[in-house]
Protein backbone atom coordinates (compact mmCIF):
# COMPACT_ATOMS: atom_id res chain seq x y z
CA UNK A 1 0.00 0.00 0.00
CA UNK A 2 1.32 3.67 -1.32
CA UNK A 3 2.23 6.02 1.92
CA UNK A 4 -0.08 8.66 2.86
CA UNK A 5 1.14 12.17 3.34
CA UNK A 6 -0.31 14.94 5.63
CA UNK A 7 0.57 18.89 6.28
CA UNK A 8 0.16 18.77 9.77
CA UNK A 9 -1.31 23.03 11.44
CA UNK A 10 0.02 23.87 14.26
CA UNK A 11 -1.10 27.74 16.05
CA UNK A 12 1.88 28.93 18.01
CA UNK A 13 2.36 32.03 20.79
CA UNK A 14 5.28 33.52 18.88
CA UNK A 15 7.97 32.51 16.82
CA UNK A 16 10.49 31.00 19.44
CA UNK A 17 7.94 28.17 20.69
CA UNK A 18 7.65 27.50 16.68
CA UNK A 19 11.01 27.12 16.26
CA UNK A 20 11.81 25.10 18.89
CA UNK A 21 8.98 22.73 18.08
CA UNK A 22 9.60 22.24 14.85
CA UNK A 23 13.40 21.77 15.06
CA UNK A 24 12.48 19.13 17.53
CA UNK A 25 10.09 16.92 15.46
CA UNK A 26 12.19 17.13 12.32
CA UNK A 27 15.79 16.28 14.15
CA UNK A 28 13.38 13.26 15.49
CA UNK A 29 12.13 12.11 12.27
CA UNK A 30 8.65 12.67 12.84
CA UNK A 31 8.21 15.21 10.04
CA UNK A 32 10.18 15.38 6.85
CA UNK A 33 10.60 19.33 7.21
CA UNK A 34 8.72 22.37 9.01
CA UNK A 35 7.73 25.46 7.63
CA UNK A 36 7.15 28.56 10.19
CA UNK A 37 4.79 31.16 8.46
CA UNK A 38 4.72 34.77 9.11
CA UNK A 39 2.02 35.85 12.12
CA UNK A 40 -1.42 35.65 11.85
CA UNK A 41 -3.92 37.23 13.62
CA UNK A 42 -5.83 34.67 15.62
CA UNK A 43 -9.57 35.36 16.98
CA UNK A 44 -11.16 31.91 18.20
CA UNK A 45 -13.50 31.13 21.72
CA UNK A 46 -11.79 30.04 25.01
CA UNK A 47 -13.12 29.65 28.43
CA UNK A 48 -16.89 31.31 27.19
CA UNK A 49 -15.00 34.10 25.94
CA UNK A 50 -13.79 35.51 22.02
CA UNK A 51 -10.34 35.95 22.20
CA UNK A 52 -7.59 37.30 19.85
CA UNK A 53 -4.11 36.59 19.81
CA UNK A 54 -1.31 36.76 17.16
CA UNK A 55 -0.12 33.60 16.60
CA UNK A 56 2.71 31.94 14.37
CA UNK A 57 1.21 29.52 11.83
CA UNK A 58 3.52 25.99 12.00
CA UNK A 59 3.12 23.93 9.38
CA UNK A 60 4.95 19.81 8.94
CA UNK A 61 5.03 17.83 5.75
CA UNK A 62 5.03 14.12 6.88
CA UNK A 63 3.45 10.75 6.67
CA UNK A 64 -0.17 9.89 7.88
CA UNK A 65 1.51 6.82 9.56
CA UNK A 66 3.27 9.16 12.09
CA UNK A 67 0.88 11.84 12.94
CA UNK A 68 -0.11 10.35 16.36
CA UNK A 69 3.35 10.58 17.43
CA UNK A 70 4.03 13.89 16.09
CA UNK A 71 0.99 15.36 17.93
CA UNK A 72 2.12 13.48 20.70
CA UNK A 73 5.69 15.11 20.92
CA UNK A 74 3.85 18.81 19.86
CA UNK A 75 1.72 18.80 22.85
CA UNK A 76 4.93 18.13 25.01
CA UNK A 77 6.62 20.76 23.89
CA UNK A 78 3.60 23.41 23.38
CA UNK A 79 3.11 26.00 25.88
CA UNK A 80 -0.57 26.14 25.18
CA UNK A 81 -3.18 24.13 26.99
CA UNK A 82 -4.96 22.65 23.88
CA UNK A 83 -3.02 23.37 20.83
CA UNK A 84 -4.68 23.17 17.66
CA UNK A 85 -3.23 20.24 15.73
CA UNK A 86 -4.93 19.67 12.73
CA UNK A 87 -3.96 17.68 9.57
CA UNK A 88 -5.19 18.11 5.93
CA UNK A 89 -4.39 15.03 4.04
CA UNK A 90 -2.02 15.96 0.83
CA UNK A 91 -3.02 13.92 -2.70
CA UNK A 92 -1.55 13.39 -5.20
CA UNK A 93 1.86 13.78 -4.18
CA UNK A 94 5.00 14.01 -6.71
CA UNK A 95 6.34 11.02 -7.03
CA UNK A 96 10.04 12.72 -5.96
CA UNK A 97 8.33 14.66 -3.05
CA UNK A 98 7.00 11.56 -1.83
CA UNK A 99 9.86 9.49 -2.23
CA UNK A 100 12.17 12.09 -0.18
CA UNK A 101 8.98 12.64 2.24
CA UNK A 102 9.46 8.63 3.10
CA UNK A 103 13.32 8.43 3.25
CA UNK A 104 13.75 11.49 5.62
CA UNK A 105 10.65 10.55 8.02
CA UNK A 106 12.54 6.70 7.79
CA UNK A 107 12.91 4.82 11.07
CA UNK A 108 16.32 3.70 11.82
Amino acid sequence: MADRFLDVWVTCPDRAAADRIAEACVAERLAACANVLAPASSIYRWDGAVERADEVPLVFKTRAALFDRLAARIRTLHPYEVPAIVATALSPVEPACAAWLRQETRED
